[in-house]
């Protein structure tokens, strides 16, 4: 009896530590934590320091009325680090933009800085970054290119930022209970590094709520943003077509359905315009690794030529320009390692209406495919 006893409990004790040991990483987390040069949350001066990279690689095929092309490009390869000092309330990140592309002088290797800043964290409710960075304007720039679940941002996007999606910059932001904020002053003037801070200034303000806690879901944020801008001169190249714009977003995702709204305004320079845009995009996980995605943009513009095809792989039979823009697009995106590593395929009609003269219009399908992968 005592001997069944002493088994028992000894086979007790063993399921006990088998059932609380830690989960055995894959080989593909084990190959993900090999960036991370250095972490140590009790080292008060500096906490982590990380070797950061992208690489995304896209096929496109496009067929118009305006031309065909088809094209393999590196669409982004992008190298650097990122760091956390005194006890995570300061970071410093570099990122250089490369030039080893198929198109571009493969013997040149820098291209120019994305990233180049330092972000000082108070507490929850006030942050610090100056340096340069990417704009928080609008749904787009919600977050980084590595994680969105089309290939290309919105035509209203490349309408709004125009010259460089990374510009220098003062930042401040925070969260307080539900609510959120930003407040930002641009550069206008851009270049491969902070530019020459001569082509006047932008300024932004952002308001947000996050529902997630009142709808019970993993995610339920509203965004509301306003850009001015003080004016073109020569030296702008950033924020040049409008004056004023703003943009409400309401980011939805409970289990494996999600969605996103837009609404945005842009009150257009010279022959620009008035410029409106709705954006829908629903998404469904068919598996944990299989997403079905599709986006509708619709545009308008008080001008003839108020809107200009600058989607990436459109442009390239031309730029075009009319005053009413429709792009259904529909893709599927199997994460091998979650955002981290990802297959993408998907197929964009694109119809521009309107405009005067020999560059006005445009209609074409442009079929995607590409590799992603960020560390």
């Amino acid at each position: 009896m005592s001997l069944t006893f002493a088994a028992s409990t000894a086979l007790a004790g063993t399921a006990e530590v088998t059932g609380t040991a830690p989960k055995e990483k894959s080989a593909l987390e084990k190959l993900w934590d090999l960036p991370v040069l250095y972490k140590n949350d009790r080292n008060p001066v500096i906490e982590e320091f990380d070797f950061t990279g992208r690489f995304q690689l896209d096929y496109f095929n496009v067929e118009s009325d305006k031309g065909d092309r088809s094209f393999t490009e590196i669409r982004r390869f992008r190298l650097g680090m990122d760091s956390w000092w005194a006890n995570r309330h300061l970071q410093v990140k570099a990122t250089v933009d490369t030039n080893l592309r198929t198109y571009a002088a493969p013997e040149v290797f820098y291209q120019r800085f994305t990233d180049l800043f330092m972000k000082i964290h108070v507490n929850d409710a006030v942050n610090v970054r100056v340096g340069k960075f990417e704009p928080h304007f609008g749904f787009d720039r919600e977050f980084s290119d590595n994680l969105q679940k089309t290939f290309e941002r919105s035509f209203y996007d490349d309408q709004l930022i125009g010259g460089g999606d990374y510009i220098a910059g003062v930042e401040v932001s925070g969260k307080v209970g539900a609510w959120g904020y930003l407040a930002a002053v641009y550069s206008t003037n851009v270049n491969k590094e902070f530019g020459d801070f001569d082509g006047g200034q932008a300024y932004q303000a952002e308001i947000s709520y996050d529902f997630s806690k009142r709808l019970g879901c993993e995610k339920a944020l509203w965004v509301l943003d306003y850009l001015h801008a003080d004016g073109k001169n020569a030296n702008t190249n950033v924020f040049a077509n409008y004056n004023n714009a703003a943009a409400t977003y309401f980011d939805f995702q409970k289990g494996r359905f999600s969605l996103v709204t837009q609404f945005a305004y842009g009150n257009g320079i010279s022959i620009k315009g008035d410029t409106y845009e709705f954006m829908v995009m629903p998404a469904w996980k068919i598996t944990p690794k299989l997403e079905v995605v599709a986006r509708y943009q619709l545009g308008l513009s008080s001008k003839a030529n108020g809107i200009t095809t600058l989607n990436r792989q459109e442009k390239t039979v031309g730029n075009f320009t009319g005053d009413e823009y429709n792009a259904p697009y529909v893709g599927l995106n199997y994460y091998l390692h979650g955002q981290k590593m990802k297959i993408m395929i998907g197929e964009q009609y694109a119809n521009l209406g309107g405009g005067t003269g020999p560059k006005a219009g445009y209609s074409g399908w442009t079929t995607l495919v590409g590799f992603r992968i960020f560390w």
